[in-house]
């Protein structure tokens, strides 16, 4: 193949303007495919958060404090999440998407299995990184397969597919693993919750084919990922709502972990119940609101975003703010048949985020960047959400014990979760630019 000449390599913008072609066969094949990668969503946010319903028993066995806790459910994951995100992006642009996801699942589950050999925090925290460098390679290369094989006007819905599936995993880690808890203790739970993982790796690289993609009107030019990293941050911080999206999810993401985090150990100190019987009832009514919440947070999206490229940002705004004062009501009432109807509202208007935010991700990138794009965003959610939020929660637990003693970890929340509403700030500064940003990544400015 002849090499192209200095002035036929595509600037930044050209190379932008990429677009994968979907002739990909059968009309029925990407729904397969979307079906396959749900399959691995599933996979990631079951063993990505099955800790969450096994804090206590993990706390009792292992003699950790909450600070400790919050570390392992927060930092130990989110740094090594981020610190290996992007070059794990960056090769799936590169190599294959579908190749890397596979191998990253495998790993992950393979940590996973791992986990159940931790004798201490230290080997806790190890496992724990491991799960997380697997999944660095999960959400991008999924994100960026699914707008490989699906159009902006259907992107939205298709996301929120992922979404739904992502949330089936959360509520299967909740309910199985707190029921497997009682049954046979931690260890079990997490040496069974990586198998699957591993035959859907297998499903993945032997069943989902890489999408072609191609320069506009066969242009020749440096492959998308040939890009400097210098270059991509660049062009990404050139589009100020993609920054804003950023920096506001992150802040808000800080409350949303450390309530997530942190919930069933409030349940069950709260109201004297087990891992397993927390499970049942929580998951009872967080598992399908989560489901319905995430699937109409995508179609309310691609209906909004045809009058009005600012939408997404109306959404995230609303949901923030409004879950504010429904998660104080859910800590501060007392009362378990309320706390379970008030998990019932904030999880349907907390889980309508998710699609609006993945899909402007991909619609900020433009089709050459989008699984760097979805890595740089994961990064930073992780480092400042995901990694301070429980931390933080667990932290400011231990620190009130001396004051408020079995409520601190209610004060604890109730203070994190007033992160949700700084972040709306940045949604709402978001819209002022988030159609040019489009605009510009699509190639139309």
């Amino acid at each position: 193949m002849k090499c192209p000449a200095a002035d036929e390599v595509p600037s930044v913008d050209e190379v932008i303007e990429m677009q994968p072609t979907r002739d990909t066969g059968s009309r029925a094949y990407p729904w397969y495919v979307l079906a396959v990668l749900g399959l691995v969503s599933i996979a990631n946010y079951y063993d990505r958060n099955l800790i969450s319903i096994l804090v206590e028993p993990i706390k009792r066995d292992l003699h950790l404090s909450d600070a400790q806790l919050g570390l392992l459910s927060g930092f130990a994951f989110a740094l090594a999440y981020s610190v290996f995100g992007i070059p794990v992006a960056r090769l799936a642009d590169r190599y294959g998407r579908a190749k890397i996801l596979s191998a990253s699942l495998a790993l992950w589950s393979l940590m996973t299995i791992l986990t159940a050999r931790s004798t201490g925090f230290l080997t806790m925290a190890l496992a724990r990184s491991g799960v997380a460098i697997g999944e660095a390679g999960g959400l991008p290369a999924t994100h960026a397969l699914v707008a490989d094989y699906f159009e902006p006007k259907r992107r939205g819905r298709a996301l929120s597919v992922i979404g739904v599936c992502g949330g089936l995993g959360l509520s299967l880690a909740l309910a199985a693993g707190g029921v497997i808890s009682d049954w046979r203790g931690w260890r079990v739970a997490f040496a069974l919750s990586g198998l699957p993982g591993l035959l859907i790796a297998v499903l993945l690289v032997t069943t989902v084919r890489e999408p072609q993609r191609t320069l506009p009107q066969g242009g020749a030019g440096p492959a998308p990922a040939s890009l400097g990293l210098r270059e991509v941050i660049r062009t990404l911080r050139g589009r100020r709502s993609y920054v804003h999206l950023c920096i506001g999810l992150g802040i808000a993401a800080i409350g949303a972990y450390g309530q997530f985090s942190w919930t069933p150990a409030f349940l069950m100190r709260t109201y004297h119940m087990s891992a397993g019987q927390v499970g049942g009832y929580y998951s009872a009514v967080v598992g399908p609101a989560t489901l319905i919440s995430i699937f109409l947070g995508g179609a309310i999206n691609d209906w909004l975003v045809r009058r009005d490229k600012r939408a997404p940002f109306w959404i995230l705004a609303t949901c923030f703010g409004v879950s504010v004062p429904a998660t104080l009501a859910f800590l501060l009432i007392h009362n378990f048949a309320f706390a379970m109807a008030m998990s019932l509202v904030t999880t349907v208007i907390g889980g309508l985020w998710v699609a609006p935010s993945y899909a402007l991700v991909q619609s900020l990138a433009g089709p050459s960047l989008r699984a760097i794009a979805a890595a740089i965003f994961m990064m930073l959610v992780n480092v400042v959400g995901l990694g301070l939020g429980p931390w933080l929660t667990g932290a400011l637990s231990d620190r009130l014990a001396g004051k408020f003693g079995t409520e601190s970890l209610t004060v604890s929340l109730c203070l994190v979760t007033l992160t949700c509403a700084v972040g709306v700030v940045n949604f709402l500064l978001a819209t002022r630019t988030v159609a040019a940003d489009i605009a510009e990544a699509e190639g139309t400015a």
